[in-house]
């Protein structure tokens, strides 16, 4: 894509106003669709320089692709914000524990993994993060935002993987489970639910050790830490003799989808790509199809479903999870008014900007209230953790769970 031929598609009208949660949030014309495409042609035409308030406005982008479905022309400002980001980190330099994130430890899973359990280490220690305060990345916002982050369980999901679902199960169809690093880590329960779910439908199921899918280096603009996580995991998963690449993680299934598209200059990882991302199906493609048993569960009662961006927008599956619900017995299943709207967690908003994120999650919040669910459901760990704080915010008598949670649990 190139960015200049993209921004100069728009021609202004307006039609993303209505779509783009942080405009509807805040009111400001450089924070709507139409402004940052301004923004960032004035950028690469150089009528002027970047400035603390441009930098705000293409940061503070969701990438939630809802402008795109609004526009005529289809401008895909999610990927002239990116472009301009990228644009931003080379000219003024990437903070330098961005960097190691991105290029060294998200790509690493041992790394990785040794890592988390410190961070969690430093959350459980309050004082000591807030007399680190004033360092820019443990700003007040990020200090903020770690409530909506669970306790860290005793094990990982890794951890109690062995000899549980893995190839001790000789079965026909086989699939590599891609295990998001949210489920690994902190909230393993929810990864054992699709594990059960595709041991049920008959699979076995391959874990290699692979590293982050890359999309948060990529949101934030690092697209050669993207592209570094891309490239060590096709290297991982290049062997499997497996029928699908498959995970529970909206987030992840979109961005490996596009691994054929991010790698698609590098003759080494063309094909290879190509291949792979053929290959990814979400949790809810793969079980779409199969006929199966699902029993009652505890949770009775009306449901409604929140379409994570990355699920319905960037895959364009809305009705299969939809479908496999209706499928539980005694759940009855309800839309909320404006069930694909943003809930504020896109590209990690509420690390930054908390106070907008919360903006933005609130008329969430309200949409669920008006749906009269006793139980929201959604398929992305953002969108999962967001909607759960918001639910504790609002102090709502309200569940919120995973959709393989919903579909594995028995009553």
């Amino acid at each position: 894509m190139v960015i200049k031929d993209e921004v100069a598609k728009c021609n202004r009208c307006g039609f993303c106003l209505t779509a783009c949660p942080v405009y509807q949030a805040t009111g400001i014309e450089t924070k709507a669709p139409r402004g940052r495409n301004f923004l960032a042609r004035s950028l690469l035409n150089r009528n002027f320089a970047w400035s603390e308030e441009t930098k705000d406005s293409l940061f503070q982008c969701l990438g939630c692709r809802a402008c795109v479905e609004a526009c005529f022309p289809a401008v895909e400002t999610d990927e002239v914000v990116v472009s301009m980001r990228s644009d931003y980190f080379r000219d003024f330099g990437e903070p330098w524990l961005q960097r190691y994130l991105f290029r060294r430890l998200l790509p690493d899973p041992r790394k990785l993994s040794a890592a988390v359990k410190k961070a969690w280490l430093l959350k459980r220690g309050t004082g000591l993060m807030r007399a680190l305060s004033f360092l820019p990345w443990l700003n007040r916002d990020f200090l903020r935002a770690l409530d909506l982050l669970p306790p860290l369980p005793a094990q990982s999901l890794r951890e109690q993987w062995p000899g549980l679902f893995g190839e001790k199960r000789k079965k026909e169809r086989r699939v590599a489970y891609f295990g998001g690093c949210a489920f690994n880590f902190a909230m393993p329960d929810i990864g054992l639910s699709t594990l059960n779910l595709l041991a049920k439908s008959g699979y076995q199921v391959l874990w290699p050790e692979h590293g982050c899918c890359g999309l948060p280096a990529y949101g934030h603009g690092d697209l050669e830490g993207a592209k570094i996580m891309a490239r060590k995991n096709l290297e991982t998963f290049k062997n499997l003799d497996a029928e699908a690449v498959v995970t529970e993680c909206a987030s992840c299934s979109s961005f490996l989808k596009k691994y054929s598209i991010l790698l698609s200059q590098e003759p080494g990882f063309s094909r290879l790509g190509q291949d792979f991302s053929n290959r990814v199906k979400d949790i809810s493609e793969l079980l779409f199809s199969p006929d199966l048993p699902f029993q009652r569960t505890e949770f009775a009662g009306i449901a409604t479903f929140h379409d994570p961006c990355h699920l319905n927008r960037f895959q364009k599956i809305k009705n299969q999870p939809r479908e496999l619900l209706e499928k539980v017995p005694d759940l009855k299943l309800v839309e909320m008014p404006e069930a694909d709207w943003c809930c504020g967690g896109g590209a990690g908003l509420f690390l930054s900007h908390y106070d907008l994120s919360m903006k933005i999650l609130q008329r969430k919040m309200e949409n669920v209230q008006r749906s009269k669910a006793q139980v929201l459901i959604t398929s992305c760990p953002g969108c999962y953790l967001q909607l759960k704080h918001g639910a504790k915010k609002n102090k709502m008598a309200i569940e919120v769970r995973y959709l393989t949670e919903i579909l594995a649990r028995k009553g």
